[in-house]
C-alpha cells in the first residue's frame, strides 16, 4: 500500500494543497462525500457545502451528523463485502464503476489489505474525480490499480479499457455502489447490467448498493425525494424486491439484500442509518 493510501485510510490531517487543475474554491459532491466519511480529500468549501445542503437530512441522528452515520455505513458495508470477496471467495480483481474518490477503506483499500496483489480498476464520468484519483493513487506504481475516466452507460467501452489491467478470463468482481439508483428504467439498468455480466467468466460477483424505498414509511419517502430535489439529483428509490430483481439468475450471496448495517455486520452498535440495499450475487 502507498503512503498516501494509508494516510487517507487513517485520517491525517486535512489540507487545502489542491492537486494542478483542482480549484479548492469551488465545492464538489465527491470531495463532500469524502469528507462526510472522514477523509482529507476535501477543501473548506466542501465541508461548507456539506454544512449547508445537509443541515434538514432526516433520520435518527439528523443533519450533517446524521448524513455521516449513513454514509459510513454504507462505506463500512462495502469494505467488509470486498473483504469477504478476497478471504472466502478468492476474489483478486474488481472493477468498481461510478467509484467517487479512491480514500476511506474504499475498493483497493480493503482488497489489498487482505490480498497485495489484488488489482482494481474505477471508472467515474466526472473529469474532476479521474484527475483528483490519479494524484492520490501516485504512489500506487506497481500497475495493479488504475483509474479510467468512463460511462457506464457504455459497457464496451469500459470493459476493452479495464482489460488493460483485470484479466476476465478469471473472476472479476464489478462494484455498482450507489449507481443503479441513477438508471431510472428497471429494464435499461439490467440491460447495462447483463452487458457487464457477459463479459464475466462464471464464478464472477456483482456487488450493489443501492437507496432504499420503503413502503410503509410514505412520510420518509416524501422526505427524502424532496431532499434529492433540493440537492438536483435524479434518484430512483426502489424496494429490496426490487434491488433483489437485478440479480436474477445469479447466485445471491447470504444474508441476501439487506440495509447496510445487516449485512455480516462487524459491529451492531450505535445509531442506524437511513435504508440502503446492500447486495452481492455470484454469476453462475
Amino acid at each position: 500500500m502507498s503512503q498516501s493510501a494509508a494516510s487517507h485510510r487513517e485520517g491525517a490531517t486535512v489540507t487545502d494543497a489542491a492537486p494542478e487543475g483542482i480549484d479548492p474554491r469551488i465545492p464538489h459532491v465527491p470531495r463532500v462525500l469524502d469528507y462526510l466519511l472522514g477523509g482529507t480529500a476535501n477543501f473548506e468549501c466542501d465541508r461548507q457545502a456539506a454544512a449547508h445542503a445537509f443541515a434538514g437530512w432526516p433520520g435518527e441522528t439528523g443533519g450533517v451528523e446524521g448524513v455521516k452515520v449513513d454514509i459510513r455505513h454504507a462505506r463500512g458495508a462495502l469494505g467488509r463485502i470486498v473483504r469477504h470477496l478476497v478471504k472466502d471467495c478468492g476474489v483478486r480483481q474488481f472493477l468498481d464503476i461510478a467509484s467517487g474518490l479512491p480514500t476511506m477503506d474504499n475498493v483497493h483499500l480493503a482488497a489489498r489489505s487482505a490480498a497485495p496483489d489484488a488489482k482494481v480498476v474505477y471508472v467515474d464520468n466526472d473529469p474532476l474525480v479521474v484527475a483528483h484519483a490519479r494524484h492520490l493513487l501516485a504512489e500506487d506504481t506497481d500497475g495493479g490499480v488504475s483509474f479510467l475516466q468512463g460511462d457506464f452507460h457504455d459497457p464496451q467501452d469500459v470493459l476493452a479499457r479495464a482489460s488493460r489491467t483485470l484479466d476476465f478470463s478469471q473472476p472479476v468482481a464489478l462494484v455498482l455502489f450507489g449507481m443503479l439508483h441513477f438508471v431510472e428504467d428497471f429494464a435499461e439498468g439490467a440491460r447495462l447490467l447483463a452487458a457487464y455480466l457477459d463479459a464475466m467468466t462464471p464464478g464472477s460477483y456483482v456487488a450493489v448498493s443501492h437507496f432504499a424505498k420503503d413502503d410503509e414509511d410514505t412520510e420518509m419517502n416524501a422526505t427524502l425525494d424532496a431532499l434529492d430535489k433540493q440537492l438536483g439529483e435524479a434518484v430512483v428509490r426502489r424496494t429490496r424486491a426490487e434491488v433483489a430483481r437485478f440479480f436474477d439468475g445469479m447466485d445471491t450471496v447470504e444474508p441476501g439484500v439487506v440495509e447496510t448495517q445487516n449485512w455480516r455486520p462487524a459491529d451492531t452498535s450505535g445509531p442506524a442509518p437511513l435504508p440502503m440495499w446492500v447486495g452481492v450475487a455470484r454469476k453462475r
